[in-house]
């Protein structure tokens, strides 16, 4: 995920940098959503190759509906502290707007790594193979549960703290 994002990230910034001394001078918000849906397509193509393979799934459709969907909300994040910075603290140097970026993006980045992980991504999680130390504790949590079924007494005798108390008889009513 983060050789992903430092790629796109790169790619973001170079763009958006591009534009905004060349076609979009003074339109700095349009010049990033341009470099961010270009960064966002390769993200997605990147994410679904390499760090999210492993969660296969045949929901692609909703896959990338969801993906486009919370970068869209990740850009809305980013855009809003770049106006904040250019239109309400009135700093519109080129340095001003990119460092306004790092920030919006990197509120973005939080959300989108959930989203991801939570919502695009989330195809079934393989189960491991090896004696990881995940694995193993899992293991023994899973194994400690099941001895709790099977008792070590032999067959036919109880435990004194784990008999039941016998049943009560109900007592009858004297009404009539």
């Amino acid at each position: 995920f983060g050789l992903v994002g430092a790629t796109n990230v790169l790619i973001n910034f170079l763009l958006f940098n591009v534009l905004v001394v060349t076609w979009f001078s003074d339109s700095e918000l349009k010049a990033n959503v341009v470099a961010t849906a270009f960064a966002t397509t390769s993200s997605y193509l990147m994410n679904r190759a390499w760090t999210f393979r492993h969660r296969k799934t045949d929901r692609i459709r909703r896959e990338y509906v969801l993906f486009f969907l919370f970068n869209g909300i990740g850009l809305g994040i980013e855009l809003a502290v770049m106006g904040l910075v250019k239109y309400g603290l009135g700093l519109t140097a080129l340095w001003a707007i990119n460092l306004a970026k790092v920030a919006g993006l990197g509120l973005g980045t939080v959300f989108r790594f959930w989203t991801y992980r939570t919502f695009v991504f989330a195809g079934p999680r393989p189960v491991p193979t090896d004696a990881s130390p995940a694995h193993t504790s899992a293991s023994a949590a899973a194994s400690a549960s099941s001895d709790l079924s099977q008792s070590p007494l032999p067959a036919g005798a109880s435990s004194p703290e784990l008999t039941p108390p016998p049943p009560t008889t109900p007592i009858a009513s004297s009404r009539s």
